[in-house]
């Protein structure tokens, strides 16, 4: 599984289509800190959300940045489709975790913040930013082109579902009942707990974060499962 991770990073690299999403989320975080001093949690919050979206675009960016003909290479070589996909999974973790890491740490090392963070706001920040940055890669797995062949429909379901997912507070109000909670990526209540763990009870923010992870868990396995059984000879 190293070697193929590996294969991955270096095709990838090689197209350079990782520079729109990492530079994008590197800018956003960088304007954001370049007014200090910021509060820890609510700039916590809003970085997150700028992962989220950025990790959507890493990963459909990512999951089509081969060619169809080396793709099922890659396949035929490893004799396992699903073993492709949990390879291709894991490479976007990665990223996701290095982007985690690197947002999550600049403003502690540069003093962005109007006190110091502290260990367990870190920490909380740390699962906060890689929770939001998995959510947006579990998005972008159902929307490559294997899934969604036409390239417009993909960026347009993508993009409708960043903004109900980032507004779903708002669209809950609209839509009663649990449909809202249940459907949507579970954004909008970990944004609101990062945002307001200074007055919540930590108890609050890992529940939050927990019906995240069991979304992204939910997702995952079935996309793992799914491509098990597709044939890729059909693919584009």
């Amino acid at each position: 599984m190293k070697g193929l991770i590996g294969y991955f990073l270096h095709s990838y690299t090689v197209s350079q289509r990782f520079f729109g999403p990492v530079a994008g989320v590197i800018i956003a975080v960088l304007i954001l800190y370049s007014y200090k001093p910021n509060p820890v949690m609510s700039s916590y919050s809003a970085t997150a959300v700028f992962l989220f979206i950025a990790c959507a675009w890493l990963g459909l960016s990512f999951l089509n940045h081969e060619q169809a003909v080396q793709k099922q290479v890659v396949i035929v070589q490893l004799r396992s489709a699903r073993r492709y996909s949990i390879g291709g999974l894991l490479t976007l973790v990665l990223l996701t975790l290095l982007l985690d890491v690197i947002i999550v740490m600049y403003p502690v090392l540069t003093g962005s913040f109007h006190e110091p963070a502290g260990l367990q706001r870190i920490l909380l920040g740390l699962a906060g930013h890689a929770l939001m940055g998995l959510l947006g890669i579990t998005l972008s797995l159902y929307l490559q082109s294997s899934w969604v062949p036409r390239a417009g429909y993909a960026a347009g379901m993508m993009l409708i579902l960043l903004i109900l997912s980032i507004s779903a507070g708002k669209v809950a109000d609209v839509v009663p009942g649990p449909v809202v909670s249940i459907l949507l990526p579970p954004v909008y209540p970990v944004m609101d707990r990062m945002m307001n763990a200074e007055t919540l009870p930590v108890s609050s923010v890992l529940v939050a974060y927990a019906h995240a992870l069991a979304y992204i868990i939910l997702l995952a396995g079935f996309y793992i499962y799914r491509t098990g059984r597709m044939d890729y000879n059909k693919t584009n």
